[in-house]
């Protein structure tokens, strides 16, 4: 083997909270996340709780109609503000001892503590977070430094252009699977087709011939796969393009022309993740190619679980300590190396 061959990043690293509480900081505090679609904050007093890489976090849509996201931490001694999962409400309560908040996150009300004479309400409003849509998704980020949401997405969105925009389909739900994984195996898996004859029988042997190439764009941050479908056995109303994203540092993009599908790879601890995928559709279009939507999206979730499985038992191996580190084939596991010099890039100056 060529001494020149890319070696992966060290098997530490998908072992050690210590690693992980670097990641918080570095990586996952500065890039956007989509946790949600835009429709579930139709309304003013929507709100979304949820967890992210354990920031416990508050999106609404507040009483004027804007989009505001937060801590989910009072600033009173760090209590809760709302369960996880989605509600509505005027405002938030901690529930802990009843501090009172307008969901723009300005303090109204302090028990025990008298307003202007104790307390400056105007210093002590939620910490707030950035929120942003785009196609029918909402993202978030925790870090004022980071670029608006549309330069972070960079080339995705003129690829996204070619094909139809979720608002023009039909939602069709979503899948979540929980793993003991880290997020950087699950990623690595995610940015080469390698496995692919071995992990997923059915996919390779799938009614559609693909040609896939696979390309790192430094505009965003992400692997690209141009796919282009060749129908077998005379059917060429299956013939047609797609093009799959892992944009850093955790996001899946499905794009065909006509369905789409976007996953969230959520770091739950060093050894664990979650992943949470929606799907959209459009039904006609999928008729005119002979293609059962729910067929589809049952195809998905079995990629999908079959890559959890064997990402499952790496990270078993990883843990195991034997292994420290392997080699990477430039032919066929470019997204992989581009994807690892990303992980170099925001931890090795912090080591």
């Amino acid at each position: 083997m060529s001494m020149t061959t890319p070696v992966t990043i060290p098997r530490s690293w998908y072992s050690s909270a210590d690693i992980f509480a670097l990641e918080r900081e570095n990586i996952f505090r500065k890039h956007w996340w989509m946790i949600a679609r835009e429709d579930q904050l139709a309304q003013p007093g929507d709100y979304i709780a949820t967890t992210l890489a354990q920031w416990p976090l508050v999106i609404t849509r507040d009483q004027q109609g804007e989009l505001r996201g937060f801590h989910n931490v009072c600033r009173h001694r760090a209590g809760p503000l709302l369960r996880d999962g989605v509600g509505k409400c005027k405002g938030f309560v901690c529930r802990y001892h009843g501090w009172r908040y307008d969901s723009a996150g300005s303090l109204l009300k302090t028990p025990g503590l008298k307003a202007q004479e104790e307390i400056d309400y105007a210093k002590f409003s939620l910490f707030p977070i950035r929120v942003a849509c785009w196609n029918q998704m909402l993202f978030v980020c925790l870090d004022d430094s980071t670029p608006d949401l549309l330069d972070w997405l960079g080339d995705i969105v003129p690829i996204a252009a070619n094909f139809p925009a979720n608002a023009s389909m039909t939602y069709q739900g979503e899948v979540v699977k929980i793993g003991d994984v880290n997020w950087k195996a699950y990623g690595d898996n995610s940015c080469e087709g390698y496995h692919v004859g071995m992990v997923h029988k059915v996919l390779g042997g799938s009614l559609e011939r693909e040609t896939v190439k696979i390309d790192p764009y430094e505009n965003g941050e992400f692997v690209g796969f141009d796919v282009t479908y060749e129908a077998t056995g005379g059917d060429h109303t299956r013939d047609g393009k797609g093009f799959w994203i892992y944009k850093f540092p955790g996001l899946l993009l499905h794009f065909s022309e006509f369905s789409f599908n976007v996953e969230s790879v959520f770091p739950l601890a060093y050894n664990r993740v979650k992943l949470t995928r929606w799907f959209w559709v459009d039904a006609e279009q999928a008729a005119k190619r002979n293609i059962d939507p729910d067929n589809m999206r049952e195809a998905s979730e079995k990629v999908m679980q079959e890559d959890m499985e064997i990402c499952t038992l790496v990270q078993r191996n990883l843990d195991a300590g034997i292994y420290q580190s392997g080699h990477l084939s430039p032919r066929e596991e470019v997204g992989t190396i581009y994807f690892q010099q990303l992980v170099r890039r925001a931890l090795e100056k912090h080591l």
